[in-house]
């Protein structure tokens, strides 16, 4: 009578096999217990903020509404290639300014020992003063034919109210001038937290009024600071004319950090989003860093955006947790729970600034 042994391994492998699935209901479970415990306290802290106090901005064609105690700065504003800067000084610092600079001028040569600084011209018209100075010419060799192979820098000086902006581009040609003087005279100073009424555009400390065409592609950023919270980083920017063919999706799905490092980026909150009509991605992660820190990363972009419309800009906003001196890293300041509610406290009040007076039409 021959004896039949039976493998106890099969045994352990279904016992094994049961331990596992036990153990990812397990891990299942507790994600779903600890997505409803996020979605209870951001639920009642979205409640508790409903008295927090906040204040409207001008950004752009857009308002968005940000905490009152917020600090707020612009970087990055353009208009038709031209760099703008923003300058809080007197009439004398400005005039000082412009004293200095030609003086500088001046004194500089060119690539062929010449005089830097070319011509100067005045600027007075419609409460706007200053001067557009042209300078540093350069010669580039072996241009195809047809082709200038000249550029000179033209700079506007300006003083509006109470501002005064810079407007610079590195390469241009002598015909800029007349185009930069009528340009300018549609600027005009503003107060951080005004809001106008009528149509044109908000960046640092200035306003741009129309007529602006979409093709001048006007640009500004929008950084804000929480006093309470050094570590929070939030940026709104805008590009009208122009979009991206990626959105922010597709570009996180192709990025190697978030193969490479998958683990370390807990999402949040993942899939599309529209404003005002304006279909958009959002993409909303908690970010273990390789230091033990966490923080937060949070965007929303503009979806394939109509480029022939200002109201229509390539458009994104971004809060970001977690940051220390420059190049470290500190743990958030900010609880998930607290960092959604602020998220779409902000992000949802963005819209696009109403039109009170309508520019009136000029007879022909």
């Amino acid at each position: 009578m021959s004896t039949v042994f039976k493998p106890k391994h099969g045994r352990w492998l279904v016992r094994l096999i049961i331990a596992a699935g036990l153990i990812l209901a397990c891990i299942a479970l507790m994600r779903q217990v600890q997505a409803a415990f996020l979605n209870y306290q951001v639920k009642t802290m979205t409640a508790e903020m409903k008295d927090l106090k906040m204040k409207t901005v001008c950004v752009g064609r857009f308002l968005i509404d940000i905490p009152a105690d917020a600090e707020v700065s612009f970087r990055g504003a353009m208009i038709s290639n031209w760099s703008i800067a923003t300058y809080e000084e007197t009439n004398e610092q400005f005039a000082a300014r412009i004293e200095k600079k030609e003086a500088q001028l001046s004194g500089e040569k060119n690539e062929q020992g010449r005089s830097s600084l070319e011509s100067t011209h005045q600027i007075d018209k419609n409460g706007v003063h200053g001067k557009v100075h042209v300078f540093g010419r350069q010669w580039i060799p072996h241009m195809p034919a047809g082709i200038s192979g000249e550029t000179v820098r033209v700079e506007a000086m300006i003083r509006v109210q109470k501002h005064s902006f810079n407007l610079t581009r590195e390469f241009g040609n002598d015909g800029y001038v007349a185009k930069l003087g009528e340009l300018v005279t549609q600027f005009r100073s503003r107060e951080e937290n005004e809001i106008p009424t009528e149509a044109g555009f908000c960046f640092d400390g200035g306003f741009i009024s129309e007529p602006i065409a979409v093709t001048q592609t006007e640009r500004t950023t929008m950084f804000v600071g929480l006093n309470d919270h050094p570590d929070v980083s939030i940026a709104l920017n805008m590009i009208a004319g122009v979009t991206t063919q990626e959105t922010l999706l597709e570009r996180s799905d192709r990025v190697s950090v978030h193969r490479e490092y998958r683990e370390r980026f807990h999402t949040l909150r993942r899939g599309t989003r529209t404003l005002n009509a304006q279909p958009g991605d959002e993409l909303l992660e908690r970010v273990h860093e390789l230091n033990g820190n966490y923080g937060h990363s949070f965007m929303w972009e503009a979806v394939h955006n109509k480029t022939d419309s200002v109201f229509t800009p390539d458009m994104s906003f971004e809060l970001s947790t977690g940051h220390g001196q420059p190049g470290t890293t500190v743990d958030a300041s900010l609880t998930d729970a607290q960092a959604l509610v602020l998220w779409d406290k902000m992000l949802s009040s963005l819209r696009i600034r109403p039109i009170v007076d309508e520019p009136v039409a000029v007879a022909p």
